[in-house]
């Protein structure tokens, strides 16, 4: 009597797994053309053909808010849009003062046009990188790749006179835009909104080089360390290598967390030849002309950049000189 007692819970218990077992079998055996859509329909108490799988999927998501776009998302899609052939870009960043009507950018995008070389072709390769809303609402009344970023945290609006923390910060932006560039694998040409492009500057970089650079003053031989580089124009390929040398050269920023970019690669500039074997062409000033070592051979120059001159004003009046030259160069030419 003991022994049948003992073996009464385990017999309740195998009915149970068989009516349970029965009970499945029954439900995924009705019409129903997908089985969980009729669990889902008895659970829910709903009646006819409704809350299929497509339905359920549609009453799951319609209250959700799509995934937004990152930042560096935005930006990579913008620069496959405007990119050659070859993948390459160009880049230049503005904010609110050097967007202002009459003021830099403007004098920017007039500078291809006043050129040579058909050079107005390379408008539709460069994305416009805008520091604050109202760059960004100028630069697209003026043209069609314009980036805003969003992501930075400070004010860059204002002029930002040389050395300032807010100068600073807004050189290194930059920077991280490079890497993002180059980590997408598209070479970039960056050219500081205040370089005026008369002729295509792309003729005067050799593709043995790693980096190029160009230079407040040249010495005479491109590969010479002691040449004085200018980050105004900077060209790079997406290799490895560069990507690594713009890391090195962002995390350096922590030993010299006062000095914009262009002091700091020249404060590295021997460690990242000896760590990465980078070669890097410097720019005569000859073909990327500056105000530091003043050459206007209007024959050869490529670019003129107003660096060494501080203060907005200066430069666009200096600009506003050497473009009405360059006009008159090109008049005389073309009558001679």
């Amino acid at each position: 009597m003991s022994i049948e007692k003992s073996k009464t819970p385990m017999f309740h218990y195998g009915i149970t797994i068989f009516l349970a077992a029965v009970l499945f079998v029954y439900v995924f055996s009705l019409d129903s053309k997908n089985p969980l859509d009729r669990l889902r329909r008895d659970w829910l108490g709903a009646k006819g053909p409704g809350n299929t799988t497509e339905e359920m999927e549609k009453l799951c998501t319609k209250n959700l808010v799509p995934p937004q776009e990152s930042h560096d998302e935005s930006f990579v899609r913008m620069i496959k849009k405007a990119a050659m052939d070859d993948k390459t870009v160009i880049l230049t960043d503005v904010n609110e003062a050097f967007s202002a009507p009459n003021s830099m950018l403007d004098l920017f995008l007039e500078s291809f046009h006043n050129g040579e070389d058909n050079i107005t072709r390379l408008l539709d390769h460069l994305v416009i990188v805008a520091m604050d809303q109202k760059a960004f609402e100028k630069c697209k009344s003026v043209h069609h790749y314009c980036y805003l970023h969003e992501d930075i945290g400070i004010d860059l609006s204002s002029e930002n006179v040389y050395m300032t923390k807010a100068y600073v910060d807004l050189v290194w932006t930059k920077v991280r835009l490079w890497q993002l560039t180059l980590e997408q694998g598209y070479s970039f040409l960056f050219s500081d909104i205040d370089v005026m492009w008369f002729r295509n500057p792309f003729r005067h970089i050799n593709v043995y080089a790693d980096l190029t650079i160009g230079s407040d003053r040249f010495y005479g031989n491109p590969e010479d360390h002691s040449n004085d580089p200018n980050t105004g124009l900077v060209y790079a390929k997406p290799t490895r290598k560069n990507i690594e040398v713009l890391k090195y050269w962002l995390e350096a920023r922590q030993r010299f967390p006062e000095a914009h970019e262009q002091t700091v690669y020249y404060e590295i500039r021997h460690e990242l030849a000896s760590k990465f074997d980078l070669k890097v062409q410097y720019i005569s000033t000859e073909y990327w002309a500056n105000f530091c070592q003043l050459q206007k051979n209007f024959t050869k120059l490529a670019t003129f950049h107003p660096c060494c001159l501080v203060g907005l004003e200066q430069k666009i009046a200096q600009i506003k000189i050497i473009t009405e030259e360059w006009k008159s160069y090109k008049s005389n030419n073309l009558k001679s």
